[in-house]
């Protein structure tokens, strides 16, 4: 995957930290992050963290590293150590970069535009500003963004993202016709197949094909937790509630901070009746964030459930009365966007 800067040009932009003493060892790690050695990159900068040396270079190559395992909380407080440690302009840009990364993992879209408004144009920023502003509910600004990337350079990551925003935006036919391209395009990256399964398929509710395009993003990775997850939310709209559970619990043991996996929970024990279990699971989302690809589908699913008790017995103020018993029946989601499509 190519990220903001190639390795050259991000080592320029450490500037004279990077300088001297552990200048070799920097170089090092950033040569596993560029071959794609991600967790040797992370164990070493651990152990350059206990040199004495500049500590902001290799804060920034951790965060970095961090971010790309989806380790993305500790990909901020990396990042953020990194800007308050001391970084020359082009690593302000760096460590402002992965920190908006970490806040789009994490669904947090205000935070992620706001940390990307801080880095300098470029097709890697302008993607990931163009998916936050898709996450934030602003389709139209994204497509804007995600048509100069075309123009400017064909990729499947521009074609799916602006696809899942189409398929937001109701325009079916130019949805699938970009979804189609990226698979045409690498039919070898099973991000692919996992966002045309859940936007043209699942979104429409033919959960067969969503169902078979997973089993293919799934077999290029086996450990993709947002297809497995996907997965588990078709075979639950098929009424296969043990292979939802299978699925669905599959992920959560591998994607814990996943809020989607919680909802889909929530859903499945909807389906078995279990309004308290399902409750439990959608403040659990709730908690980890929301799901805001789903729309407003948690939060209506939350004021059908009873409210939290608070100390002392009291009511928060403006509360919406207790419902006895969640929905029977769950809404049918929006459609999320992105390469999450949880």
């Amino acid at each position: 995957m190519r990220f903001l800067l190639c390795g050259v040009l991000l080592w320029m932009a450490l500037g004279a930290q990077a300088q001297g003493r552990g200048e070799s060892e920097l170089r090092g790690v950033r040569r596993q992050l560029d071959r794609g050695k991600v967790y040797p990159a992370l164990r070493r900068c651990d152990g350059l963290l206990t040199r004495d040396m500049p500590k902001a270079p290799v804060l920034l190559l951790r965060a970095e590293a961090n971010a790309r395992i989806r380790a993305y909380p500790a990909a901020l407080e990396d990042a953020h150590a990194a800007l308050a440690a001391g970084l020359e302009e082009g690593g302000r840009a760096q460590a402002w970069y992965w920190s908006g990364v970490a806040w789009l993992g994490l669904q947090r879209a205000d935070s992620a535009i706001a940390a990307f408004e801080r880095v300098p144009a470029g097709s890697e920023r302008d993607l990931r500003m163009a998916m936050a502003l898709a996450l934030d509910g602003r389709c139209e600004e994204a497509i804007v963004l995600y048509d100069a990337l075309l123009a400017a350079r064909e990729t499947t990551a521009a074609l799916r993202e602006r696809g899942a925003c189409l398929a937001r935006a109701g325009d079916t036919a130019r949805a699938r016709a970009d979804l189609d391209r990226a698979i045409a395009l690498d039919p070898d990256d099973p991000v692919n197949w996992n966002s045309r399964g859940f936007h043209r398929w699942a979104l429409h509710g033919d959960h067969e094909r969503a169902l078979a395009d997973y089993a293919r993003a799934i077999k290029l990775n086996p450990n993709y937790t947002y297809a497995i997850n996907n997965r588990g939310y078709s075979w639950l709209k098929l009424g296969r509630l043990d292979k939802a559970r299978r699925d669905v619990e599959l992920a959560g043991r591998r994607a814990p901070d996943n809020p989607y996996v919680d909802h889909h929970r929530g859903l499945i024990a909807l389906s078995e009746g279990d309004s308290v279990r399902a409750c439990s699971a959608f403040r659990m989302a709730e908690d980890k964030g929301g799901t805001p690809l789903y729309g407003t589908e948690l939060r209506r699913l939350l004021d059908a459930c009873p409210q939290r008790s608070v100390p002392g017995g009291a009511v928060p103020v403006g509360a919406p009365p207790a419902t006895p018993n969640a929905p029977s029946k769950a809404p049918t989601p929006n459609a999320p966007g992105g390469r999450n499509a949880p």
